[in-house]
């Protein structure tokens, strides 16, 4: 065979802000050389950036001719050998220019992908995933689409690992149950609670479960199988009647930042627990008809709450002073950009949670006070009044545990779970 290649093919790209698609065949020394063999590999370049793929071919150095790029007669199957190499050489000059005349952007990697049959892809996919790289991008996505909750949770878990495995890259196939283990104990060993540990073992595993579902990964390196994610039992985050009795009648200074902070827990407790992210979010626009309806953002649940006198009291001396965005709360400053938003509902959860543990020493209650303990006491609250746990999982929107009864209280009339809200409110104020 006469075809040389010369220097590496060039071929320029008009989209590609003037850097050119090169490529070019050539012996993979990096890799020690086994029984003399070195294999062939096609090298695709885009400036100072490359993509390889190899030909699964193998040969001796002195049967290679680096200037032609082709196997030397001196190796018995130079001739197959050749015609693999000139045939991925017309795949990638074809895929180039038609890239050219369509005036479509391509790269390295998007001609790789292109050229590997799917078998190959399934097991460069087996072995050479990364879960780092694949998480990373799964939190760009949830980001641009306005998740983001998930996203910084994935970032998280992700941002962890990566320090565990000293910021080197890290496959699937390489999280086994042992590596699993040892992330385990090595937070441990940094002093991080159990449940904290489970939030980033649980992420880690919706990522890698994500990524069996998109073929990603096989299912059978799923390391999650036979390694058991542990929690801890919390210390119970309630307020019994009396001690919310005590914030509700605290004598403050009206108008001054802790008397609001109380008033935004207050109604967090009369909208059932609304979570402390809706209650900042509501708009005029969720009031209707003597309502709250609002769909709430952890679950895309609706809700739907009738707004109790006492409630309404409280909203009467925020509701005319709506910002521009018009949320009916003066805490946050804008809701366009997500990010920011959520950076802005975690410090104004921060800054009420110190408010409201100055509120727990004024009134003696030694209990680390927080957003979440609405919630929790207006389903303590609503226990100690006598209704059942059915009764108080239609209040706070979860999931019920007889099925029947779900049912049921999923046609039921509001007038049953308004009447249990507003005896828990009265319970209390």
């Amino acid at each position: 065979m006469n075809t040389s290649f010369g220097q590496v093919a060039k071929w320029p790209h008009a989209n590609l802000n003037c850097v050119s698609i090169t490529f070019k065949f050539l012996l993979n020394k990096r890799r020690e050389a086994q029984e003399g063999n070195y294999p062939i590999i096609l090298r695709v370049y885009e400036g100072a950036n490359y993509k390889e793929l190899s030909l699964k071919i193998k040969i001796h150095e002195q049967d290679w001719c680096e200037r032609q790029q082709l196997v030397l007669p001196t190796n018995e199957s130079f001739e197959i050998h050749n015609a693999k190499i000139l045939g991925y050489k017309s795949k990638v000059q074809k895929l180039i220019l038609l890239a050219e005349l369509g005036e479509q952007k391509i790269n390295p990697a998007e001609v790789i992908n292109i050229l590997v049959p799917k078998a190959a892809k399934a097991e460069a996919r087996t072995v050479k995933a990364s879960i780092i790289k694949y998480g990373e991008e799964q939190v760009k996505a949830l980001t641009e689409s306005g998740k983001v909750g998930n996203a910084f949770a994935y970032s998280c878990a992700i941002n962890k690992l990566k320090a565990f495995v000293k910021n080197r890259d890290l496959s699937f196939e390489d999280l086994t149950f042992k590596m699993l283990n040892d992330f385990n104990n090595a937070m441990l060993v940094e002093g991080i609670k159990v449940n904290s540990i489970s939030v980033y073992m649980r992420t880690i595993r919706a990522i890698y479960n994500r990524a069996i579902n998109e073929g990603i990964v096989p299912s059978t390196l799923y390391p999650f199988a036979a390694f058991k994610i542990k929690n801890e039992r919390t210390v119970s985050r309630t307020l019994t009647t009396a001690e919310f009795k005590a914030i509700v009648n605290l004598e403050l200074p009206v108008n001054t930042p802790i008397w609001h902070w109380r008033n935004y827990f207050m109604l967090s407790f009369c909208f059932r627990g609304i979570n402390f992210a809706d209650l900042l979010t509501l708009r005029e626009s969720n009031i209707i008809d003597g309502r709250v309806i609002f769909r709430r953002k952890k679950t895309g649940k609706i809700y739907s709450i009738k707004i109790d006198s006492i409630a309404e009291s409280i909203l009467q001396g925020y509701r005319r002073h709506t910002n521009p965005d018009g949320l009916i709360l003066p805490v946050l400053k804008q809701t366009k950009d997500l990010v920011k938003l959520k950076k802005d509902i975690w410090q104004a959860i921060k800054t009420c949670n110190e408010y409201l543990q100055r509120i727990a020493d004024k009134c003696s209650i030694e209990k680390g006070i927080t957003t979440y303990y609405a919630r929790y006491s207006w389903a303590n609250i609503a226990r100690s009044l006598g209704y059942s746990k059915d009764m108080i999982a239609e209040g706070l929107g979860h999931e019920y545990g007889n099925r029947v009864t779900g049912i049921y209280l999923d046609n039921y009339d509001n007038d049953v779970i308004d009447a249990m809200n507003e005896a828990v409110i009265r319970s209390v104020m």
